[in-house]
Protein backbone atom coordinates (compact mmCIF):
# COMPACT_ATOMS: atom_id res chain seq x y z
CA UNK A 1 0.00 0.00 0.00
CA UNK A 2 1.18 3.24 -0.98
CA UNK A 3 2.11 5.80 1.51
CA UNK A 4 -0.16 8.97 2.16
CA UNK A 5 0.91 12.29 3.17
CA UNK A 6 -1.77 14.63 4.79
CA UNK A 7 -1.88 18.76 5.57
CA UNK A 8 -3.90 21.29 7.24
CA UNK A 9 -5.92 23.15 4.38
CA UNK A 10 -6.95 26.58 6.47
CA UNK A 11 -8.91 27.48 3.56
CA UNK A 12 -11.73 24.65 4.27
CA UNK A 13 -10.34 24.00 7.92
CA UNK A 14 -9.90 20.92 7.57
CA UNK A 15 -6.82 18.20 7.13
CA UNK A 16 -6.79 16.60 3.27
CA UNK A 17 -4.55 14.36 1.58
CA UNK A 18 -2.07 15.58 -0.50
CA UNK A 19 -1.90 13.86 -4.21
CA UNK A 20 1.07 14.69 -6.83
CA UNK A 21 -1.65 17.31 -8.39
CA UNK A 22 -1.97 19.43 -5.68
CA UNK A 23 -0.22 21.24 -3.01
CA UNK A 24 2.34 24.05 -2.90
CA UNK A 25 5.35 22.20 -4.63
CA UNK A 26 3.64 22.35 -7.52
CA UNK A 27 1.91 25.64 -8.63
CA UNK A 28 3.30 25.79 -12.02
CA UNK A 29 0.69 24.22 -14.98
CA UNK A 30 2.80 20.00 -16.16
CA UNK A 31 0.31 19.54 -18.68
CA UNK A 32 0.40 19.12 -22.20
CA UNK A 33 -0.35 21.67 -24.50
CA UNK A 34 -2.34 20.72 -27.51
CA UNK A 35 -0.89 21.41 -31.14
CA UNK A 36 -2.48 24.01 -33.38
CA UNK A 37 -5.10 23.05 -35.86
CA UNK A 38 -4.15 22.98 -39.64
CA UNK A 39 -4.96 25.87 -41.83
CA UNK A 40 -3.23 26.81 -45.29
CA UNK A 41 -1.83 30.20 -45.66
CA UNK A 42 -2.40 32.80 -48.37
CA UNK A 43 0.69 31.35 -50.76
CA UNK A 44 -1.11 28.19 -50.10
CA UNK A 45 1.29 26.57 -47.99
CA UNK A 46 -0.24 24.18 -45.33
CA UNK A 47 0.67 24.64 -41.68
CA UNK A 48 -0.30 21.56 -39.59
CA UNK A 49 2.01 22.05 -36.24
CA UNK A 50 3.57 24.64 -34.46
CA UNK A 51 7.09 23.31 -35.53
CA UNK A 52 5.99 23.39 -39.35
CA UNK A 53 5.14 27.02 -38.39
CA UNK A 54 8.43 27.98 -37.06
CA UNK A 55 10.33 26.20 -40.01
CA UNK A 56 7.99 28.71 -42.82
CA UNK A 57 8.50 31.86 -40.49
CA UNK A 58 12.54 31.03 -40.49
CA UNK A 59 12.36 30.22 -44.14
CA UNK A 60 10.42 33.27 -45.36
CA UNK A 61 11.77 35.71 -42.68
CA UNK A 62 8.48 36.76 -40.91
CA UNK A 63 6.97 36.36 -37.34
CA UNK A 64 3.28 36.39 -36.44
CA UNK A 65 2.34 39.46 -34.76
CA UNK A 66 -1.17 38.47 -33.38
CA UNK A 67 -3.97 40.84 -33.50
CA UNK A 68 -3.87 40.91 -37.62
CA UNK A 69 -6.70 41.41 -39.87
CA UNK A 70 -7.13 40.86 -43.85
CA UNK A 71 -8.50 42.97 -45.57
CA UNK A 72 -7.53 46.28 -47.42
CA UNK A 73 -9.15 48.44 -44.43
CA UNK A 74 -8.87 47.64 -40.93
CA UNK A 75 -11.68 47.25 -38.99
CA UNK A 76 -13.87 49.73 -37.01
CA UNK A 77 -13.07 48.87 -33.86
CA UNK A 78 -9.05 48.45 -34.16
CA UNK A 79 -8.24 51.59 -32.92
CA UNK A 80 -10.50 51.23 -29.62
CA UNK A 81 -8.70 47.56 -29.56
CA UNK A 82 -4.72 49.15 -29.58
CA UNK A 83 -5.84 51.60 -27.20
CA UNK A 84 -7.18 49.05 -25.15
CA UNK A 85 -11.10 49.92 -24.65
CA UNK A 86 -12.28 47.05 -27.22
CA UNK A 87 -14.30 44.56 -24.73
CA UNK A 88 -14.52 42.05 -27.53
Amino acid sequence: MARKRFRYDKDIEAVVEIHDHNGPEFRTFHGVMPDIRPFALPDGTEITSRSNLRAYEQRNGVKQCGGDWTGSTKPTWWDDYKRGDYRG
